[in-house]
């Protein structure tokens, strides 16, 4: 009996100290829903900063070069480019892949992507919380994300579509 009650004391006074722990161990949200910022350098030689953006709704699409789902979204996403830039639409590649940047701007080129495209560094990415490509985020005027997908396929382009389609014409 004692034996009995002294494992339940034991576990119960584990249970507590875990239950005390798991906040300071969660990563909080960004509090203020703001994408977090980056400076990068585009394939050819430009700079992006994502605050300078505000104003614009900005995508943000994760992917590599050789991920097939994200080979198969980027002529929806260049088609979604072509129809809303001059409605205040921002597009950004951030690859991922490791490695020779050649095998990067062989590969823009031969998909003919016209928006800019930067290498994601790590620190990025996990801002970001990427665990999976493709991973695309849809960025209000303010600079919130409003919209975050995994993966690929034709419903989701759909979508994509007509968020970007609502945020472009939504007033500041």
């Amino acid at each position: 009996m004692k034996q009995s009650l002294l494992r339940w004391l034991i576990i119960l006074s584990l249970c507590l100290a875990w239950l005390s722990l798991l906040p300071h161990c969660a990563k909080k949200e960004n509090e203020t829903g703001l994408a977090p910022d980056f400076t990068l350098k585009t394939f050819d030689g430009k700079e992006i900063t994502l605050s300078q953006l505000k104003g614009k709704v900005v995508l943000l699409d994760f992917w590599a070069t050789w991920c097939g789902p994200c080979k198969e979204s980027i002529p929806h996403l260049i088609q979604l480019y072509k129809d809303y830039r001059e409605s205040g639409f921002e597009l950004v590649g951030m690859n991922v892949d490791k490695g020779d940047g050649e095998v990067v701007r062989r590969f823009i080129t031969s998909m003919d992507i016209p928006y800019p495209v930067v290498s994601a560094p790590e620190d990025v990415v996990r801002s970001y919380r990427v665990t999976g490509i493709p991973a695309t985020f849809l960025i209000d005027k303010e600079g919130k994300i409003r919209e975050r997908m995994a993966g690929f396929n034709s419903t989701m382009a759909r979508q994509l579509a007509t968020q970007v389609a609502n945020l472009t014409s939504e007033k500041p």
